[in-house]
């Protein structure tokens, strides 16, 4: 009786979340269009950024935790208001209409958990229940605003705890990703795909260079999660008004988009993406990206991570195999799924959304990249309530049953 409740709970979550993950993408696109339409739309920045932080601050309540939140009530009894769902969908579409440099998926993972600790509350789940619940949401989230229901399965499985995959969320987490991606497809929303346009023999050269690529695309997600810590930490140390600190802040962000012109990489910026593929890309274009999203997110921004890791690590694969004669398309695929994997320190998410992406010929390729990259990283991600299951080398033992967040470094 507990498992059929379960499951139509499960089919509520991935019904409502589909249909919000729809809206959602839809509301993303018309603010990008309107930006687009109005440049000097980015002279909001320091009003959202200000709205932001006041929101947070008066009617958030724990809301500013974000994914963490939603972590942590998988892992043990927290309370999660609803109103999270709500703020994070507006402030995030703010980020995007002003030019913020932002993702998707940490709103959407940020509603999923939401909703569905919500209606266990409705359904009297108890929390092994109402936990098994929340991980179905954040994977119905996931498969449905990226449109890879394979991948989402495993996210909601594997994101909470480093090392460890939840067996027991299995087949909730099947239904809720691939349920709320009928349902968003079903409105109406097409996923952009991209195709790896050759995929070569495994040889001498070809591995030692994805080796070495797959290095960097762990220094890069080290330095992406580590860079928007370090600027939260900054801010927070050094002023401690909350409004000063929104308004400073979110100046940085705007100065450095106009100094330094980087304008085409405000928002989503999903054209990095079909750069990297086509290698009509450089080795710049990541690191600016990776700048301006660690500016705009160590600033209280609402948005989320993984769309400008994709954007990273598509665009640092494409240039790597513009300078080692490589297939772009091929390191472009390795490097959006992992500088991704390894920033939320789920390699197995990292193999199947390969697969879900770009198909299976790869495979072998996406396994040396995830497995790489996972391990160059660390224990870092940005994800800070992540607890470590097992431990990534045996100098790290120290680390097990804690958190990213709570490790003494």
């Amino acid at each position: 009786m507990r498992n059929f409740k379960l499951i139509i709970c499960t089919f509520i979550v991935s019904i409502i979340m589909g249909i919000i993950s729809a809206i959602f993408l839809k509301s993303l696109e018309l603010v990008t269009t309107l930006r687009d339409s109005f440049p000097y739309l980015i002279f909001l920045i320091p009003i959202v950024g200000v709205l932001t932080a006041y929101t947070y601050s008066k009617y958030g309540k724990v809301s500013n935790r974000g994914n963490n939140l939603i972590i942590e009530s998988v892992q043990k009894e927290v309370k999660v208001p609803f109103r999270m769902a709500i703020l994070t969908f507006i402030f995030t579409v703010l980020t995007h209409l002003s030019g913020g440099s932002a993702g998707r998926e940490g709103t959407a993972v940020q509603i999923g958990g939401a909703l569905t600790n919500k209606i266990g509350d409705i359904f009297k789940l108890e929390h092994k229940e109402k936990r098994i619940l929340v991980m179905a949401g954040i994977s119905s989230a996931f498969g449905s605003v990226f449109g890879t229901p394979l991948a989402g399965t495993f996210f909601g499985m594997e994101v909470c705890f480093i090392g460890n995959l939840s067996y027991e969320a299995m087949i909730y987490c099947f239904i809720g990703s691939y349920a709320a991606n009928f349902v968003t497809e079903s409105i109406g929303i097409n996923h952009v795909g991209h195709i790896i346009k050759s995929v070569p023999n495994i040889s001498l050269y070809t591995l030692l260079i994805v080796i070495i690529s797959s290095i960097l695309f762990g220094i890069f997600g080290r330095l992406f999660a580590k860079g928007i810590h370090l600027v939260k930490g900054f801010y927070g140390k050094n002023i401690k008004n909350n409004i000063n600190r929104a308004i400073i802040s979110s100046s940085v962000v705007l100065l450095v988009i106009i100094i330094f012109k980087l304008y085409e990489f405000e928002g989503l910026s999903t054209w990095l993406i079909d750069s990297g593929f086509s290698g009509d890309v450089n080795m710049l274009d990541p690191i600016k990206k990776l700048i301006l999203t660690v500016l705009t997110l160590g600033a209280g921004f609402q948005g989320g991570e993984v769309t400008p890791l994709f954007d990273i690590g598509a665009s640092l694969g494409g240039a790597i195999g513009n300078l080692t004669n490589i297939e772009p398309s091929l390191l472009a695929a390795i490097g959006m799924i992992c500088v991704f994997g390894s920033a939320t320190n789920t390699p197995i998410t990292t193999i199947m959304l390969g697969i879900n992406l770009f198909g299976s010929e790869a495979v072998p390729y996406y396994i040396i990249g995830a497995f790489i990259s996972y391990y160059v990283i660390g224990h870092n991600g940005i994800y800070g309530a992540q607890i470590i299951n097992t431990p990534k080398l045996k100098n790290l033992e120290k680390h097990k049953g804690i958190s990213l967040e709570n490790i003494d470094r």
